[in-house]
């Protein structure tokens, strides 16, 4: 009897936590777009990071840097400065007390990224992206005061075949008195990737001569280890030369020149100065230092081509990925007709070996043990043991399509959830852990649910055994989000983007796998003789 009180308490505790203000619980449910109060964010494409470097604490004459870590996704990449022929710089807003004033981010140098015909100047891999952060004289946060409260805002966009755009928020607590340096790594090796100047002696033959649609470059004072090098040239002022382009470069002695053709695409300004970054071109963008050169523009720019702002090409694409990511554009498999059959199918065998092997995660293994001595206790009752087979089922299969029509309400909605998501609840969490703390207490025999319950509840209990099983299927659903079994994932990634009545028969396919091994033993007593006993294995 005290296994069908376990039932009735676990629909309780789960009644309970689904009546948890929707406010807090849609909040775990948001865009990746940076929690509040967080340091971090994951995206599918990127992890994020705010990074901070004090290590004299935080006051005035001290060092202290603040950057934004992106670490990339294989295939990914976000933007420098100049994206080159597309793409958009990543920037970053900061809100920070009175007396800390943040400069420019110092940009690392990029690698040239090649995308079909374009050629972009970017990041991939790890990048910090580091902000000097002046600490001044009127920097009072105090006596009391223990902590410097950073906010910050950022935006990039990163890029595959397809460009993503994402945001953050982020904060951080900075200890005034204390040192920071956990990131001291990370911020010198952002300093060692920052371009040098070259010999201040040789400013006055750097040069950029317009001719025609070209730029003749002459660039002295670069150190003796690259003369007679291939080298990489980067322009920091956008849409004045065409990254893409074909252009020639050669060595007299000491001096490096090139011929660079205008970008297409160039702004109405006309910049008497030109900075520009090179470096060794190596296979890859492999690790190597970059040099930084004022070039004075000499002559009379061209006519500029009408300005465009974003080029067309891109804004599409962000208009179109902003759509789907808000939810605001049907997918093509919800506007046709879905998957295709032999795709639907294989998608529905993989949700029932998936279900099926989710029952041996160590999640669901502990209540289909329980579920098993309910098997036992009605070993001569055929009639009873089908029908609490079958009511267990039937709570399986009706929580995971429940499960699956809320995940694909928020997802219509605008928001990104996943498999397992309403354990970002907290309060479903809390009542998780409650539940199965009693759970424990109660088979490890310190009490008796019938000794601390009235009668009148047993006996109420004891007289609806079909509805206990019931909440057992809705039990097991429970326990067993927090896991994923092989062929799940493939399934569950198709069905996000199938129309709803093939994505709930994707669900109710995880369901019934999931619920097949108790359904059997249910209908036929030997299967429960080949299923795992619980113990040492």
């Amino acid at each position: 009897m005290h296994q069908r009180l376990l039932h009735r308490l676990a629909a309780t505790l789960l009644l309970a936590a689904a009546s948890a203000p929707w406010s807090s619980a849609c909040a775990q449910f948001a865009p990746p777009s940076g929690a509040p109060g967080s340091s971090v964010l994951t995206t599918p494409h990127v992890r994020a990071e705010l990074l901070a470097h004090a290590p004299q604490g935080v006051a005035p004459g001290e060092p202290l840097w603040l950057g934004l870590s992106l670490t990339h996704q294989p295939g990914w990449h976000s933007y420098w400065k100049n994206p080159g022929d597309s793409g958009l710089p990543t920037t970053l807003d900061w809100v920070l007390p009175a007396g800390l004033d943040p400069g420019e981010i110092a940009w690392p140098l990029p690698g040239k990224i090649r995308v079909g015909t374009l050629t972009n100047y970017g990041y991939e891999g790890r990048v910090l992206l580091p902000v000097p952060v002046t600490v001044g004289s009127g920097f009072a946060p105090g006596p009391l005061a223990q902590d410097v409260h950073v906010r910050l805002h950022a935006t990039w966009l990163v890029c595959s075949k397809e460009c993503i755009p994402e945001a953050g928020e982020f904060t951080l607590q900075l200890p005034i008195k204390s040192s920071t340096a956990l990131s001291a790594a990370a911020f010198e090796a952002a300093r060692e990737a920052q371009p040098r100047a070259v010999d201040s002696s040789s400013v006055s033959d750097n040069q950029a001569r317009l001719d025609g649609n070209a730029l003749q470059i002459r660039v002295a004072g670069l150190p003796a280890a690259l003369r007679g090098r291939t080298l990489d040239l980067f322009p920091e002022t956008p849409a004045t030369i065409a990254a893409a382009g074909p252009w020639t470069q050669s060595w007299n002695g000491s001096l490096w020149t090139a011929r660079l053709p205008l970008s297409e695409q160039r702004s109405s300004s006309n910049p008497t100065a030109l900075p520009v970054v090179l470096a060794e071109r190596t296979p890859e963008n492999a690790q190597r230092p970059g040099y930084r050169a004022e070039l004075q523009v000499l002559g009379a720019w061209p006519s500029p081509a009408p300005e465009a702002g974003v080029p067309p090409a891109l804004g599409a694409a962000l208009e179109a990925n902003a759509a789907r990511a808000a939810g605001l554009e049907n997918v093509p498999a919800a506007a046709g007709s879905g998957a295709s059959l032999p795709a639907l199918t294989l998608a529905l065998l993989g949700a029932l070996l998936g279900g099926l092997i989710l029952n041996l995660m160590p999640c669901v293994l502990p209540v289909l043990a329980i579920k098993l001595t309910g098997l036992a206790r009605n070993a001569r009752d055929r009639r009873a043991r089908r029908a609490d087979g079958v009511a267990y089922t039937a709570g399986v299969l009706l929580c995971f399509m429940a499960l699956g029509a809320l995940m694909l309400g928020l997802r219509a909605a605008g928001q990104a959830v996943g498999w397992g998501f309403q354990l970002q609840s907290p309060a479903m969490v809390a009542a998780l852990a409650a539940l199965f703390t009693l759970i424990a207490l109660n088979l490890a025999g310190v009490f008796r649910f019938g000794q601390i319950l009235p009668t009148s509840l047993a006996s109420v209990q004891a007289q609806h055994p079909v509805a206990d099983a019931f909440l057992g299927g809705v039990l097991a659903v429970a326990v067993a989000s927090p896991c994923t079994a092989p062929f799940m994932g493939a399934s569950l990634g198709l069905a996000a983007t199938l129309p709803a009545s093939q994505a709930l028969a994707v669900f109710a396919a995880l369901g019934l796998g999931l619920a097949l091994p108790y359904l059997a033993a249910s209908f036929a007593p030997g299967v429960a003789r080949a299923l795992p006993r619980p113990g040492a294995w």
